[in-house]
């Protein structure tokens, strides 16, 4: 008996097809799309359209692993391009349901000049997301939407035409909220007891300072390679695979509670020197500026 293979997504392309309805609709309808101003705030103010421009997707066929770093690019699977789209847009992930990040020019998630670029990032409906692999006209009409959006297109493509069928409403891109949650502070006298708000005291920024100037000068101590990889990855690191660069790189037998000693300053804790940003740690803004002008080896 030969059997057969049952493919769902080609099922659902092939009745589409057959009835002639466009499910390019539906993901005009239902896609949730990054504000242009924060894609060309991200632009402005890292020279790079990547969020986190040193980050691809893993080859898993052949043999590369995810978190493995390979020549100074770190190995993904989707999840730092689904942290840049949402933090991007704007979004708790508590309030995302049955969403998936998806890219818009196929096969770009290996290159990580384009792999976080939220330009090439769209949040869809996981019940449409496999179609966007797969069905041309979604990712014409997407590629059009996202050229029209963005003024943007990897390097190497060319520009993208409109398609004979584009979907004449587009849900309209997400507000800005991201320039109100991540805009740098400004920099004022630590004297000031105001100057950082709620987040972070006077007090405990100057002990913070403090204690990052002395583990700077010890780059033997873990809590100093710790922190070295941190400033490293630039917009921040997954604590997931700060666990696994720690477990390797440094003597912790407890790498998992010697970050979390770094992320409060309660107790016997190191001190509050970074902060879990939407699932990243990167360096708690409140001293941001003063820890990475430390040498950190």
């Amino acid at each position: 008996m030969t059997s057969r293979k049952y493919v769902a997504s080609e099922m659902l392309l092939e009745a589409a097809n057959r009835h002639q309805i466009h499910l390019s609709l539906l993901v005009a309808e239902t896609g949730l799309w990054v504000h242009p101003e924060v894609h060309a705030r991200i632009v402005r103010e890292t020279g790079k359209a990547a969020m986190f421009p040193h980050v691809r997707r893993a080859r898993i066929g052949q043999g590369e692993k995810r978190g493995d770093i390979l020549d100074g690019v770190r190995l993904d699977d989707n999840s730092y391009a689904n942290v840049a789209l949402k933090r991007a847009l704007g979004i708790h992930r508590l309030d995302l349901e049955g969403f998936e990040a998806c890219h818009i020019w196929p096969r770009t998630c290996y290159d990580e000049r384009f792999h976080t670029v939220v330009a090439n990032l769209v949040l869809l409906p996981r019940a449409l997301a496999g179609l966007s692999d797969h069905d041309l006209e979604i990712q014409s009409s997407l590629q059009y939407r996202a050229y029209e959006l963005y003024s943007w297109y990897p390097d190497g493509t060319p520009v993208p035409e409109k398609p004979s069928f584009y979907p004449s409403h587009w849900r309209t891109p997400e507000s800005p909220s991201y320039f109100a949650r991540h805009r740098r502070r400004r920099v004022r006298p630590i004297s000031d007891p105001t100057c950082f708000g709620d987040d972070m005291s006077a007090e405990e920024r100057v002990s913070v300072i403090r204690k990052a100037q002395k583990w700077a000068l010890k780059p033997q101590l873990n809590v100093h390679r710790i922190i070295a990889i941190v400033v490293r990855s630039g917009n921040g690191i997954l604590r997931d695979d700060l666990v696994k660069e720690v477990a390797r790189s440094t003597t912790s037998k407890n790498a998992y509670g010697s970050i979390a000693s770094l992320l409060t300053s309660k107790g016997n804790a190191y001190g509050r020197v970074l902060e879990d940003v939407g699932g990243l740690i990167r360096i708690h803004s409140a001293v941001e500026q003063e820890v990475r002008s430390l040498r950190w080896s």
